[in-house]
């Protein structure tokens, strides 16, 4: 229970300083974002919240069950709009990890920099 109970606090955490600032981000990213400061920092051990993590890892697919629901819901839609659907998953998940893959080698490259002046 602990460890929900971190992962929880983060998640409202971010969601209140969103709502407090009135910022145009996601609450739930900018909690995992100070939770993983908090863990970076050793503010939270790793072993506290290890368990309910994998847990919830574990039972992934039951927290996409609604968005299941409401493809079966809007079939419709679907099958009217498949094609401009299709086509922006695609370029959506494109893009996504070209990006994420720029900012991997942006950071690998600056890692080796800091590494080179040690």
């Amino acid at each position: 229970m602990e460890g929900l109970a971190i992962i929880m606090g983060f998640w409202l955490l971010g969601e209140g300083i969103v709502a407090l600032l009135g910022a145009p981000f996601p609450g739930t990213v900018l909690g995992l974002v100070l939770l993983w400061f908090a863990l970076e920092r050793g503010w939270v051990g790793l072993d506290s919240i290890q368990r309910t993590a994998h847990c919830l890892l574990e039972n992934l697919t039951f927290f996409f069950t609604p968005i299941v629901v409401g493809v079966v819901v809007y079939v419709e839609v679907f099958a009217q709009y498949w094609l401009a659907i299709g086509v922006s998953l695609l370029m959506s998940t494109a893009l996504g990890l070209i990006a994420t893959g720029k900012v991997a080698q942006w950071l690998r490259g600056a890692n080796t920099k800091d590494a080179k002046l040690q």
